[in-house]
């Protein structure tokens, strides 16, 4: 295995361009520790400069956020072979602690499971993703209404009940993670008229993809989503950002959303969360 420094990386991230969409999580880890921005990551390959397979993974173990409670790493692989090379180097990953492995391709999924097989641990797939990117601002549809309420920046204030209502929030690990990206990455929530608290809002992860988009339930059918998508999306792009998506499978209405807006996706692939051992 390889580990990269800053230089390396910026040669990784233009070789990653050229695979997208199934190189984007792994790019926007890059983008982020090249931005500068706060981080505990650190990258390595199988080898270099002709590297098959990328994994960003914690630096140091255990931090106090949902990234360190999950031991996330990000995987980017050409093939199942540079894929299983890489997890079975020696001192890269742990097969006898908790591991989330995200994004792993679903056509690499095999060699996954095949090494969880062969560590004796078990595993399990937790959930397959459509990647949904927008790689031009020509593509972006804006809606053609815009909904009454004021938008702005989600600020430390409001980092508890974005918490609360974030699908794997609700902890003060979280909290932490909420907290970091509010502080560090881009983030968009809109004010109903006359009221101060957010009624709808959208962050972006540490990886950079659009997530935790989320509205009130007694705000929703507005607009709102589709406004806070548009306007960041808009943004980003004029930034440099990768602008793209996770959605589950089974989320239609999520995946129409995105589709209405102009993302795009390949059809043949599909993004994988895998879980190594049990909490």
């Amino acid at each position: 295995m390889y580990v990269l420094d800053i230089e390396e990386m910026k040669t990784a991230q233009e070789v990653l361009k050229k695979a997208f969409p199934h190189s984007i999580k792994v790019y926007g880890c890059l983008f982020t520790i090249i931005a500068g921005k706060p981080h505990n990551m650190e990258v390595v390959t199988d080898r270099w400069p002709e590297f098959t397979a990328l994994i960003c993974k914690p630096k140091q173990k255990g931090s106090a956020d949902r990234e360190g409670d999950h031991n996330i790493h990000s995987l980017f692989s050409r093939d199942q072979q540079g894929l299983r090379q890489l997890l079975s180097a020696p001192g890269l990953f742990s097969w006898e602690t908790y591991s989330l492995l995200a994004g792993v391709d679903l056509n690499h999924i095999d060699a996954v499971k095949e090494l969880a097989t062969l560590n004796e641990v078990p595993s399990k797939v937790q959930c397959v993703m459509h990647v949904m990117m927008l790689t031009d601002i020509s593509q972006l549809n804006t809606p053609k209404s815009r909904p009454v309420g004021t938008l702005r920046s989600l600020t430390s204030d409001d980092a508890e009940l974005v918490n609360k209502s974030w699908k794997h929030g609700g902890n003060r690990n979280s909290l932490n993670s909420v907290q970091s990206y509010i502080s560090n990455q881009p983030s968009l929530c809109v004010t109903a008229e006359g009221e101060q608290s957010p009624a709808s809002w959208l962050l972006v992860y540490n990886h950079c993809a659009l997530g935790l988009l989320y509205t009130q339930p007694q705000h929703r059918n507005r607009g709102y989503g589709k406004l806070l998508v548009s306007t960041m999306a808009r943004t980003l792009l004029q930034e440099g950002y990768p602008v793209y998506c996770f959605v589950e499978e089974g989320n239609d209405a999520s995946f129409r959303m995105f589709r209405s807006l102009g993302f795009t996706e390949e059809p043949t692939y599909r993004s994988v969360w895998f879980e190594v051992n049990s909490r």
